[in-house]
């Protein structure tokens, strides 16, 4: 396998050893709901022929979707999780030599399969201080053959959202310039009430139920973009896959339409809020992270100070206190790690607890 295939950070996180006691790394908020509010009862599921083909995927599910996110049928594509869906898009619309520009600091998928379809990939820099994207910053890269933009929002990994200014600016650039416009919205569901498509059709924007529902496990996902790529996309989903199974986009289209979705919707609300304010309270205090606090959401990317020892740190963590991040090398920036505030308020009083002791136990003298 080419070396600039493989995905770091989903190969250290798929393997993480099993006395792992807490997990800030994960960042799929639990399911909250209880046994006896699901909309179905998980021992009677009956898998059969839905209604679902290859060109379309499940029907009932497109329609459930559009009705929820006000999106018209024929601008969903549906796929296994938000990564699929990026590669159907990518691998739909990019060609080799393309060039797509990618944030920076970034999630390792968003350079890598692009530059493994053979797209050349360069970087626009958001703020060192508060991971802001900004309309300087993307003008001074885009270049005559710009193909694509790549984003996330909120941004995976500081959590930071993209300001209305900068979309205005991305949507003259679609306009007048012909350039796709790409926003990986896994994330937005924490602080926005709907798609950035419904306000931005041209955009292309992907998300699936797993951050914000916590159903990573159901791999349901999506992308939301004008109906030509969406036909692309479909099409170039037949090179790897004829359909998609029935049972995901059963479940998927269950929960959606279900009464107890406003509950669960409700429910990750309060514990996001939660969370944000333990969260907030531990970086004002600690002495050994800087951290940028983004508005709203549920990832924070604090930095290490130079009071720290950085090659000491993760091993001490794992090691001595059970407990992983998301290490900052997989966003380009060793002296960082992304954590996600999606657990219950002991797990996360618990969490940062340990994480201080950690700290404290690399000081450098």
């Amino acid at each position: 396998m080419p070396r600039h295939l493989r995905i770091d950070h989903l190969r250290t996180v798929k393997t993480y050893p099993a006395d792992v006691q807490v997990n800030f790394s994960y960042s799929n908020m639990e399911f909250l709901l209880e046994e006896s509010e699901l909309p179905f009862d998980r021992g009677s599921i009956r898998l059969f022929a839905g209604p679902g083909d290859a060109a379309v995927g499940s029907r009932s599910l497109i329609q459930a979707l559009s009705r929820r996110e006000q999106v018209p049928e024929e601008n969903i594509l549906l796929s296994l999780g938000t990564s699929l869906a990026n590669f159907l898009v990518w691998g739909a619309l990019l060609r080799r030599g393309d060039e797509v520009l990618v944030e920076f600091p970034a999630y390792e998928p968003m350079f890598k399969v692009p530059a493994y379809l053979g797209a050349r990939v360069r970087f626009i820099k958001r703020d060192p201080l508060d991971f802001s994207l900004t309309v300087p910053a993307i003008a001074e890269m885009v270049g005559e053959k710009t193909r694509m933009i790549v984003l996330t929002d909120s941004h995976n990994p500081s959590g930071s959202q993209i300001s209305p200014e900068v979309l205005q600016y991305l949507r003259r650039l679609g306009q007048e310039r012909g350039i796709l416009v790409f926003i990986d919205e896994v994330y937005g569901r924490f602080y926005r009430e709907r798609s950035l498509f419904v306000d931005y059709p041209e955009f292309i924007v992907t998300s699936s139920l797993t951050k914000f529902y916590g159903l990573g496990s159901l791999r349901c996902g999506w992308a939301f973009a004008p109906a030509a790529v969406v036909e692309k996309a479909r099409l170039f989903s037949d090179y790897l896959t004829p359909e998609i199974p029935f049972a995901p986009l059963h479940l998927a289209r269950l929960l959606l339409e279900s009464p107890a979705l406003a509950e669960l919707e409700e429910r990750v609300r309060r514990r996001v809020r939660a969370n944000r304010e333990i969260i907030n309270a531990y970086l004002n205090r600690t002495e050994f992270l800087s951290c940028y606090i983004p508005r709203n959401g549920i990832l924070f990317f604090p930095e290490l100070k130079g009071t720290v020892d950085v090659k000491k740190f993760y091993p001490v963590l794992y090691e001595k206190y059970r407990m992983v991040v998301t290490e900052g090398r997989f966003f380009q920036m060793p002296r960082h790690f992304r954590m996600a505030g999606i657990w219950s308020a002991e797990v996360m009083q618990d969490g940062l607890a340990r994480l201080e002791k950690a700290l404290a136990d690399c000081r450098i003298p």
